[in-house]
């Protein structure tokens, strides 16, 4: 998984040179495992009748500045992803995948997918090391390309537990955060 996590890590840096968005990386500050939205669409369930494990979620990522897509720009950007996230329970989570772009004017709206994987700490258990981070953010871009945003996590096992870790139930954890992102070259220009 490491040779995978970095290959997405070296994949995401090299994309100023193959087109004008830049290469972004970011932080983000969250409650992981949080119950103060639940909103039970799509691949965001959380079984609530367990017990939850709240905790300070930190996360760093990388996402590549040029377009996987060959379609026009206005039908927004696939671009490649990658990311490290600690809770304060020790729970981490560490994987590479694909953010899809679509902006107007200066918000942007970025659904994600990384699959990765992820050890419990001390926090919650999710049955399985392979976990599925699917993600919605909504975020507003600076003049300098910076980024700041909001977004719901959601990750999943997508009932690997179930199926080949002797019926275990795939419970699933929700992370809501905030996050800046800052375009690589305003800390390596050139």
């Amino acid at each position: 998984m490491r040779e995978i996590l970095a290959a997405g890590v070296m994949l995401a840096a090299c994309g100023p040179s193959l087109a004008a968005d830049p290469t972004l990386l970011g932080v983000g500050i969250g409650l992981f495992d949080e119950t103060f939205l639940d909103p039970r669409i799509a691949f965001f369930k959380v079984d609530y009748n367990r017990k939850h494990y709240e905790a300070t979620d930190h996360r760093f990522e990388i996402m590549g500045g040029y377009n996987l897509l060959p379609t026009p720009e206005i039908y927004g950007r696939l671009h490649p992803t990658a990311g490290f996230e600690i809770t304060s329970s020790a729970g981490t989570w560490m994987g590479a995948g694909v953010a899809y772009d679509v902006n107007y004017g200066p918000l942007h709206f970025t659904p994600k997918f990384e699959p990765g994987l992820f050890m419990p700490g001390d926090g919650k258990r999710l049955n399985y090391p392979l976990e599925f981070r699917t993600q919605l953010e909504l975020s507003y871009e600076f003049a300098d390309h910076s980024r700041f945003g909001v977004a719901i996590s959601h990750i999943s096992n997508s009932q690997l537990a179930e199926r080949f870790n002797h019926n275990k139930p795939n419970p699933g954890a929700d992370i809501l955060s905030i996050y800046y992102r800052f375009p690589l070259e305003a800390w390596f220009p050139g």
